[in-house]
C-alpha cells in the first residue's frame, strides 16, 4: 500500500479498533498468563507501523516485535519507539509465505496484521492459517484486524452506488482472492485446524471531519471500479461529482464494514469455541 494512504487511514483505523474491546480483553488475558517472558509479536504486512502503534501499548508485559513486510521502503518508515510499552522492534523483509520461518520454536507468540487479509489469495490465507494453527506444533494466538467486508453505506444514496460497489468487489476477488469474504475464509480455515475463533465488527464511521480520507477513499473506489469495468467511467465521474458536493456541504456519511478476528489455541482436551 502507498505510504500516504496508510497515513491517511491511521486515525480511522485506530478509532474503529476500539470497537473490538472484547477481543482485546480476551487476548490480554491469554498472553498475560505467561510468566514474565517476552511476548514475540509477528506483525505481518506491517507497512509503516500503524498496527504496532495501536496494539503494543494495549498488551501486557515486555514485547519483542518483528515488523514483517515485502516492501523495505515502507518498513523503513515504521517508528521504533512505542510510548507506554516495554517494546523492542526489528524489521524483516518477507512475504506471507515466508512468515513460518520467523516463528520462534518456544515462548509466547502473537501473530497480527491489519488491513491485510482481503489482499491475500486463498493459498496465502492457508499459509497464514498454517502459521497460526499448524498441525506439527502447538498453535499461537492471532489478532487479524480491519479486513474489509464489502458492506459499504454512503449517505445520501446515489443511483450509481450499486454499480460502483459491484465492480469494486469484483476487482477485490480477482486472481483467486476471497476479497470481502477473506475474514470468513480465514475463520473457517482456523476452525478446521482446531483454533478458538471470535469475530468483531470494526467499521469505519466517517463524515466531513475526515475529509481527506473520505475524498481519497471515494476517488480510489471509483478508480478501481473503472479499472474493473471501463464502461463505468462516465457514471463514476457523475458519482464522484455528487459525492464531492455532499462532502463539501457536510452531509456525507460513509460506513465501511471491517471485521477483526481473534484466534486462540485450544488446549488438548478443552474443546474449541467460536
Amino acid at each position: 500500500m502507498p505510504a500516504d494512504w496508510l497515513a491517511l487511514r491511521r486515525a480511522a483505523d485506530h478509532r474503529a479498533r476500539e470497537r473490538a474491546a472484547g477481543l482485546l480483553r480476551r487476548l490480554g488475558d491469554h498472553v498475560g498468563e505467561r510468566t514474565g517472558d517476552e511476548l514475540v509479536v509477528l506483525d505481518i504486512g506491517a507497512g509503516t507501523g500503524s498496527n504496532q502503534a495501536w496494539l503494543a501499548p494495549r498488551l501486557p508485559g515486555p514485547q519483542r516485535w518483528v515488523l514483517v513486510d515485502h516492501d523495505p521502503d515502507l518498513l523503513g518508515q515504521a517508528g521504533a519507539a512505542v510510548p507506554g510499552a516495554d517494546v523492542t522492534t526489528r524489521r524483516a523483509v518477507a512475504t506471507v509465505e515466508e512468515v513460518h520461518s520467523l516463528v520462534p520454536s518456544d515462548g509466547e507468540v502473537l501473530v497480527t496484521c491489519a488491513a491485510l487479509l482481503d489482499l491475500l489469495t486463498v493459498a496465502q490465507l492457508d499459509a497464514l492459517a498454517d502459521v497460526i494453527a499448524p498441525t506439527d506444533r502447538p498453535g499461537v494466538a492471532a489478532l487479524l484486524s480491519l479486513t474489509v467486508t464489502g458492506d459499504v453505506e454512503i449517505s445520501p444514496p446515489h443511483p450509481a452506488d450499486a454499480a460502483v460497489t459491484a465492480a469494486f468487489d469484483a476487482h477485490q476477488r480477482r486472481e483467486d482472492r476471497p476479497g470481502p469474504k477473506a475474514t470468513e475464509a480465514m475463520a473457517a480455515a482456523l476452525r478446521r485446524r482446531g483454533a478458538d475463533v471470535e469475530l468483531a465488527a470494526t467499521d469505519w464511521e466517517l463524515d466531513a471531519s475526515d475529509e481527506s480520507l473520505v475524498r481519497r477513499y471515494l476517488y480510489d473506489r471509483a478508480a478501481v471500479a473503472v479499472e474493473q469495468d471501463a464502461t463505468l467511467a462516465p457514471l463514476a465521474r457523475e458519482w464522484l461529482a455528487a459525492r464531492e458536493g455532499s462532502l463539501m456541504d457536510g452531509s456525507l456519511r460513509v460506513r465501511v464494514g471491517h471485521l477483526d478476528l481473534l484466534s486462540l489455541p485450544v488446549e488438548p482436551g478443552s474443546g474449541s469455541g467460536g
